[in-house]
Order: C-alpha cells, then structure tokens, then sequence
C-alpha cells in the first residue's frame, strides 16, 4: 500500500469508522476504491449527489485491518482535511 492509502485507512481505523462519505471519484481512496478495500456503499434506487456518495469498508477486509491495526498509524490531525480529500485547486 502508498502511504497515503495507509493513513487513510489509518484513520478510519482509529476513528472506527467504516463508512465516509465523498465526492463520486473517492477522491484518494480511488485506489483503495480499485483495489476493493473500500466499496461504495449505495443501495439500489437510493439517490445521491456527485458530491455525497457513501463509501464503506467490508466487513470482512475490515476484520483483517482491524488485525493489523499497528500496521495502519493514524497521522491525521484535528483542523486538517480528511485524507481521502482532495484539494479543488488539485483537480
């Protein structure tokens, strides 16, 4: 994993968060979206902006990183950005 999926998932673990909401290209999570580590988490027939789609960790990936918790160091800090953000001037 880059570093940057690594502090992602850091921090969901931390915040024992298996679910965030974001825009429709999961902004950096795009990767971990590739490598099916994190899912979109839309029911069918369920709306949603291109600016509010819910993404999710599955159960059973989440159990796994849950195992390796020391592995995932949460280094995100109060007042930043969440990391799976994108700044609109990087787009």
């Amino acid at each position: 994993m880059t570093a940057k999926e690594r502090e992602i998932i850091g921090y969901l673990l931390a915040n024992n968060q298996k679910m965030f909401d974001y825009t429709i290209d999961g902004g950096a999570a795009s990767t971990l979206l590739s490598k099916r580590i994190i899912v979109c988490a839309m029911l069918p027939g369920q709306s949603a902006t291109a600016y509010g789609i819910a993404f999710k960790v599955p159960d059973h990936v989440w159990d796994i990183l849950a195992e390796r918790k020391t592995d995932f160091p949460n280094t995100w800090k109060a007042g930043e950005p969440y990391p799976w953000s994108i700044s609109w001037m990087e787009r």
